[in-house]
């Protein structure tokens, strides 16, 4: 068992590496909001803040190697990412697409009744508890996955798309706040913080915000505070000083878990939880009726905890753990290698989202930053957005007076900030 003064070196010590990986980014960007911020916010408290408070109350059981080793591969993670962002040559990618730019409200107006009918049928069946979101959250764990995230990712393209419109400020804030107040009856805090992050990445990415410092830590602070409130505003519904020391200790599980399963020496799966994840993670149970409700990491969870998984509870997430069940001890080259290739993949959005300033490309950058965007709970879903910045771009073409094709930008050009919202494209029609 590791001993509290050595669980909290390694902590700290990775703890530091993850804010070198921030500063390494932030430095690179010219801003302290980036697109390390959105995995931070979730990862900080998760793997550093709520572990602190947790062996302070209950005690850890972890082996010394399962404790350096999730906190090795959580510094790592963030230290690869950082690289392959700042490493990869600032050259836009183009592809052979047009765009148009006049019919972004109106999609966005699409979007967001997408989402209210996707949902519709949810919100009828437990109208008893519209006031209650969080009780229709916990009722719809199991069944209503296809509705639930569908529905989410259609409002979350709605505020994209009012974004990039030529809107008044008031117009868009109205769409912002419609869309907003659907996904709050979804009952997930995760979603809410999702509308911040994006906001906070527009005024980055698109609107050329530089945050310094000192702006950053206002920002972050006040999001901490609305998360703060919708903690606060979930237990004051559940109740009780007991639920709120055990809701605690469900979101600190990403550590404890995760060394569990590693001191247990669990059966080496060569990758086949990952892989279930991301197959039969987006295939909806009207299509696969007989899909296993232990696929995946929740394998895990029926594994580890299975009168928790059988009683939908909620899954127990393993962090780490996932990577390690799958690959064993090389699970941490596999984290690495997937962070670097997300920081080459993020940053070749970001030079393509400076030179097209159009929502597909924007929606990319949005889901690289790690914000869940289709939040299924299981699984990378790349191919899923690739295929819906594809499809935005397409209907960005319905009715536009004017195409353009994307056209070359010398790499000198490609930089944050002072440029008028628009397309940086050749004009064909």
């Amino acid at each position: 068992m590791i001993s509290i003064p050595l669980a909290d070196l390694t902590i700290f010590v990775s703890l530091l590496v993850t804010l070198w990986a921030y500063v390494i980014v932030s430095r690179f960007e010219g801003s302290y909001i980036n697109v390390l911020v959105p995995s931070l916010i979730v990862g900080i408290p998760a793997y550093y803040v709520l572990p602190l408070f947790y062996s302070r109350l209950f005690g850890n059981d972890a082996t010394v190697y399962a404790y350096v080793y999730v906190y090795a591969a959580v510094a790592i993670e963030s230290l690869a990412f950082a690289y392959g962002y700042t490493r990869t040559q600032r050259k836009p990618v183009k592809l052979p697409l047009l765009s148009g730019y006049e019919n972004f409200t109106a999609l966005s107006l699409a979007f967001l009744a997408l989402g209210l009918l996707t949902f519709l049928p949810v919100l009828l069946e437990f109208r008893a508890d519209i006031l209650n979101p969080r009780e229709i959250y916990k009722q719809t764990r199991t069944g209503f996955g296809s509705q639930f995230f569908l529905s989410t990712t259609f409002l979350y393209v709605a505020i994209m798309l009012i974004l990039f419109s030529k809107r008044s400020w008031m117009a868009k804030t109205a769409i912002i706040l419609a869309a907003t107040g659907l996904i709050s009856l979804h009952g997930s805090k995760a979603q809410i913080l999702g509308v911040l992050l994006i906001l906070a990445l527009y005024f980055v990415y698109v609107a050329g915000k530089k945050f310094k410092l000192a702006q950053a830590l206002i920002l972050w602070s006040s999001i901490s505070l609305v998360v703060l409130v919708l903690f606060a505003a979930t237990m004051s519904l559940e109740g009780g000083a007991e639920d709120a020391v055990e809701s605690v200790s469900q979101y600190a599980d990403y550590t404890r878990n995760a060394t569990l399963l590693i001191d247990s020496h669990f059966p080496v799966q060569y990758g086949r939880l990952t892989m279930e994840a991301n197959v039969l993670g987006v295939i909806p149970r009207a299509i696969m009726p007989n899909k296993p409700k232990n696929f995946g990491p929740f394998y895990l969870a029926d594994h580890f905890f299975p009168e928790s998984f059988d009683a939908d509870f909620g899954s127990p997430a393993f962090g780490v753990g996932v990577q390690y069940a799958d690959f064993g001890a090389l699970a941490i080259v596999y984290i690495a290698a997937i962070a670097l290739f997300r920081g080459w993949l993020t940053r070749i959005f970001v030079d393509r989202l400076l030179l097209t300033e159009h929502p597909a490309d924007f929606f990319m950058v949005v889901f690289l930053a790690e914000v869940p965007l289709f939040p299924t709970g299981v699984g990378w879903p790349l191919p899923e957005a690739v295929v819906v910045a594809l499809l935005l771009r397409y209907l960005s073409c319905f009715g536009a007076s004017r195409l353009y094709r994307e056209r070359s930008v010398p790499s000198s050009r490609i930089g944050f900030g002072g440029t008028s919202i628009g397309p940086r494209a050749q004009p064909v029609s």
